[in-house]
């Protein structure tokens, strides 16, 4: 089986993103920009490392979201 491997970054510091709806509900929820103001990675219990990132949102929340469940603002 081979080694799982760090992918590289998708978001620099200054970013704009959104939230990608992972739950697949088809209730639309208006969307909330934020703005990526730091960056870690963390490590599963298997050993493979991912991106995390620090959003603050528009409403002031400061959330830590990974990689895969954001997406750029257009």
């Amino acid at each position: 089986m081979p080694k799982n491997e760090l992918v590289g970054q998708k978001f620099k510091l200054g970013d704009k993103v959104l939230r990608k709806n992972m739950f697949g509900t088809t209730l639309r929820v208006e969307p909330t920009v934020g703005t990526i103001y730091g960056v870690r990675t963390k490590q599963n219990s298997r050993g493979s490392s991912y991106y995390y990132y620090a959003v603050q949102w528009e409403d002031r929340r400061r959330t830590e979201n990974a990689q895969h469940s954001l997406e750029f603002v257009n």
